[in-house]
């Protein structure tokens, strides 16, 4: 990591010597540029909302096209709930991964420019720090809940994003210890942090609905005003806890349960499992172990019993698999439910939507649900999360004015 960091410190500093020769001496610029990033910022709130196309990549992320930079160049990047941040590797990058559109080259937009130390989004930039005159950052993100790191410069730009446009801080990423992300540019951070897209948006609200994987329709992101559900008798709502900004889970969207059921089967309570996260970057979900280990007896009873044992060596990174031969009955495995405290909402995952086929021949169920002692090095030990597959065709609204979230059944390909 040594090397990795001073890589990025030289990067940045031959990058800043160009730029800021630029921006020097011209504080007119400046100023008509910051009233420019008001402006936009007035014309993305949520009086006039947003639909955004989002699919699912090969790995089972979900993606977003969006443009950077004036004229636009066009970018994608993974949709992360948790995120601190917006980013996207940049030209300079010396060490990045592979993706399909090309590296955004700030020097060939009019509206780039890298943020000076010792401003707000600066210092509210995570692990920000200055090379020159300008704010570098160091910043972990979470792929399939293992960690990595990107290091880059902070700048701001025009992002245009659905229909909304907007003047975002945002990481220029110039080295990353990353292995590959389906072809994406970069991470939008939707999370309960300064720097996230919805923060510097100022949205109150923000929704998504996941079409079903395999299908080849659009799933959906509304940001603002057009973030809102059908209602009626099927919509739950549950508080989300309330976080210190010094707590390592700040950023997360957390909900108190009062259980979690496998069928009829209590298999974790307040006490021994009382915390969700929800989570749009692992497509699988995780369960304190406890309730992990109960989750996957009632599964192997109710599937086929001696009938149909558990294969031996599950295929990776699976725990528990079943051949679909004679005695498999995947319509008898049963719900997982999450019951939540204040108000008694209670979200189902039916099997369908946790024992997924695998392998070329589709001959193999696995369940996409795993134990959280699988993890050591996210600072989410003793929650469960749950994971994208589990949140196919629900339509699900984060209110951060009133701190809730709300879901309903949805025909999610079917939304405008």
């Amino acid at each position: 990591m040594g090397r990795l960091v001073t890589t990025v410190l030289v990067l940045c500093l031959i990058y800043v010597t160009t730029r800021m020769a630029v921006f020097r001496g011209h504080d007119l610029r400046r100023g008509l540029e910051q009233a420019m990033r008001s402006r936009l910022l007035a014309d993305a709130t949520p009086a006039g909302g947003s639909a955004v196309p989002i699919h699912w990549s090969r790995h089972l992320y979900n993606v977003a096209n969006f443009t950077i930079g004036t004229p636009p160049q066009p970018a994608s990047a993974i949709i992360d709930v948790a995120g601190e941040l917006v980013w996207t590797q940049c030209s300079r990058c010396s060490r990045c991964f592979k993706q399909d559109l090309p590296l955004f080259i700030p020097n060939a937009s009019s509206t780039f420019r890298p943020e000076p130390c010792g401003t707000d989004a600066c210092k509210s930039t995570p692990t920000s720090n200055c090379s020159g005159d300008v704010c570098t950052y160091e910043s972990t993100t979470n792929i399939r809940l293992d960690r990595h790191t990107t290091l880059g410069i902070v700048g701001t730009e025009t992002f245009a994003i659905g229909t909304a446009t907007a003047s975002l801080a945002f990481g220029c990423v110039v080295a990353s210890d990353i292995d590959t992300m389906d072809g994406t540019s970069g991470f939008i951070g939707l999370g309960r942090t300064p720097r996230s897209l919805v923060a510097q948006m100022k949205l109150t609200k923000f929704s998504y609905c996941l079409s079903p994987r395999g299908t080849g329709k659009s799933s959906r992101l509304f940001l603002g005003s057009s973030a809102k559900l059908a209602g009626g008798e099927s919509t739950s709502t549950a508080p989300f806890i309330k976080t210190s900004p010094d707590d390592d889970s700040h950023h997360y969207y957390l909900l108190s349960l009062d259980a979690i059921r496998a069928g009829n089967t209590t298999i974790a309570t307040a006490q021994s499992g009382g915390i969700l996260v929800m989570h749009t970057v692992s497509p699988f979900s995780l369960l304190v172990d406890s309730a992990y280990r109960a989750f996957k007896k009632a599964v192997t009873e109710a599937v086929g019993g001696a009938a149909a044992p558990p294969m031996a060596t599950p295929p990776q990174p699976f725990d528990l698999c079943f051949k679909k031969a004679a005695g498999f009955s995947r319509a008898t495995a049963p719900d997982l439910v999450f019951t939540f405290q204040g108000g008694g909402a209670a979200l189902t995952v039916p099997p369908a939507k946790y024992l997924i086929d695998v392998g070329e021949e589709k001959d193999t169920a696995c369940a996409a649900i795993l134990s959280m002692a699988r993890l050591n090095r996210t600072g989410l030990e003793g929650v469960s999360v749950l994971g994208s597959l589990q949140q196919e065709n629900v339509h699900f609204l984060y209110d951060l004015k009133k701190e809730t979230l709300s879901f309903e059944p949805a025909d999610c390909s079917s939304l405008p």
